[in-house]
């Protein structure tokens, strides 16, 4: 993936993993077992427009093309790697043509995401290349691991808290990802966000400030088989 430095002018407004959050959402569903799927055609046709649709929101709230066409290669490539370890037979034609190859030409996504990382950290600080990270490091945090899947954990989470730091230089000391993660006082799940992924973010935000418990926690009571926002947040409150 090749790409020019982020825009200098106005800043973008909004957060491109929220903006991403739908499809990112189906990913770790899929992943988990609780999105059952019967039709891969119908399922990527469904996720093509949840990109097009992140890719104008991301457009309208100031973002460049490279840097809206990174966060969907991440989120693409998270998309096609998971697809690859169900092994399931439904998705056989996706495996012979990922969805990368489709958008992107390649089909070395694992190389390719990695390579991605390493040009985007040594890009000059910016809030949008910190943005464009956060997708990167969300991808990881929720189990893409590409390039390093047959390799330990050492080297993959050696990238990881690179991208944490980077992130937390350009951001300040925050205990958050990102600001937009908060959840809002008093408010169970308004607005459009999916409270399913806001838990989610919530819980890999606190990934990036060392509580990797936590991150495990959720994914326990994901393989628990825990149904929808409220079991999910009750299994972890007593893990």
């Amino acid at each position: 993936m090749k790409s020019t430095a982020a825009s200098e002018t106005a800043a973008p407004s909004g957060n491109l993993a929220l903006i991403h959050q739908e499809a990112l959402t189906s990913i770790v569903r899929l992943r988990s077992g609780r999105q059952s799927v019967t039709d891969a055609q119908y399922f990527r046709t469904q996720f093509r427009e949840a990109l097009k649709l992140a890719h104008e929101e991301a457009r309208n709230r100031g973002y460049s093309d490279d840097e809206i066409r990174d966060a969907r290669f991440a989120t693409v490539a998270f998309l096609d790697e998971s697809i690859l370890n169900l092994r399931n037979p439904v998705f056989a034609d996706w495996v012979r043509k990922p969805l990368q190859e489709e958008l992107f030409g390649v089909h070395v996504g694992g190389e390719v995401f990695f390579k991605d990382v390493d040009r985007l950290m040594g890009q000059v600080d910016s809030p949008s290349l910190a943005d464009v990270l956060e997708v990167y490091l969300l991808c990881v945090l929720l189990g893409y691991a590409g390039r390093y899947s047959a390799a330990g954990k050492g080297e993959l989470n050696a990238v990881r808290d690179s991208m944490m730091a980077k992130i937390r230089r350009i951001r300040g000391p925050s205990p958050e990802l990102s600001a937009s993660w908060r959840p809002e006082a008093g408010a169970a799940g308004g607005g459009r966000a999916d409270p399913w992924v806001r838990r989610l973010l919530i819980i890999a935000a606190c990934c990036f400030i060392g509580i990797l418990v936590l991150y495990s926690g959720f994914h326990l009571a994901l393989n628990a088989g825990a149904s929808e926002v409220h079991a999910i947040a009750g299994s972890r409150g007593g893990s």
